[in-house]
């Protein structure tokens, strides 16, 4: 029983971590007699907290924004693509990176001034490592307590503050960009970003592709059954952003999306985690867990 109790423990710091990754509900009851984790009725919410939107290249001259681009910056000074060239009239599959990434941030900014593609999301738990052993079961059991099933989303990153907000990413933030004509009038373009560790929201190659978490520490701060023998949650748990992509197809001529898939891949790397179940406490436990966070476009 102990093994198995032992295990449920580290499962739910995994799983409360993903839970403050992607604002998802976590359903859980243990049932100590039987050893079975089952689903329960009472869940436990636990969102992302959110961040204030950065100020866009889009603000007219006349607001209070710097004058000059060497003034001071805000909080993503390379938001946007002021820097990278036009696109030209016609992308090829050899096409720079700076031209897909101008071309992605027109099809971006056209399609989310719609506000009419909207999507939903989906998160999985693709591995679960203790002790440098991949566990199965517990993998198995993060599909029953990890649930995200939001709809009528914006293209990401969005903030409630500022749901209007345009394309952030630039060519220096991309490690590979792919251009394809599809010959029907459409093309697709795939994105995948640099990999970064502990991105915010609106920062950082991650954070200006997709809805990363804000704030780890605040997420679990909130939840009594986590405590960490040294140290907190900012300083044990740690989050690399790596695999993930964007891929959207769009119209040509209009620069309307017309599908598109974000899919942001989060390794949480958990250390001297202390878990209390009631009378059975664990203390400084650490694991491993790879998790993946889908929003598909349009949600129909």
């Amino acid at each position: 029983m102990k093994k198995i109790i032992r295990a449920i423990a580290v499962m739910l710091c995994v799983a409360m971590v993903a839970t403050s990754l992607y604002g998802c509900t976590i359903n859980l009851e243990v049932n100590v007699d039987s050893d079975t984790p089952v689903a329960a009725n009472n869940s436990v919410q636990t969102a992302p907290a959110t961040t204030a939107a950065p100020a866009t290249t889009a603000a007219p001259a006349t607001t209070a924004a710097p004058a000059t681009p060497d003034a001071s910056a805000p909080a993503t000074p390379d938001a946007g693509t002021s820097d990278a060239p036009a696109a030209s009239a016609e992308l090829s599959s050899s096409s720079s990176k700076e031209e897909i990434i101008a071309e992605y941030a027109k099809v971006y900014n056209a399609t989310k001034a719609t506000g009419t593609f909207l999507g939903k999301d989906k998160m999985e738990c693709a591995s679960v490592i203790i002790d440098g052993k991949e566990n199965g079961a517990l993998k198995t059991a993060a599909g029953t307590f990890l649930k995200s099933d939001k709809t009528d989303l914006q293209l990401p990153p969005t903030s409630e503050s500022n749901p209007s907000l345009e394309c952030l990413i630039t060519a220096a933030d991309i490690q590979e960009a792919t251009y394809n004509d599809n010959g029907d009038g459409t093309a697709t373009i795939k994105i995948i970003p640099l990999e970064t560790t502990n991105d915010k929201q609106f920062q950082g190659a991650q954070g200006k592709m997709f809805n990363v978490m804000e704030d780890v520490g605040a997420a679990l701060a909130s939840v009594p059954i986590i405590s960490w023998s040294e140290g907190d949650a900012n300083s044990n748990v740690t989050l690399i952003t790596k695999e993930g992509y964007a891929e959207v197809t769009y119209n040509k001529d209009t620069k309307i999306m017309t599908k598109a898939d974000y899919v942001l891949v989060t390794y949480a790397d958990i250390v001297h985690c202390n878990v209390s179940l009631g009378l059975i406490k664990f203390k400084d436990k650490s694991a491993n867990a790879k998790f993946i966070y889908t929003m598909s476009f349009p949600q129909g």
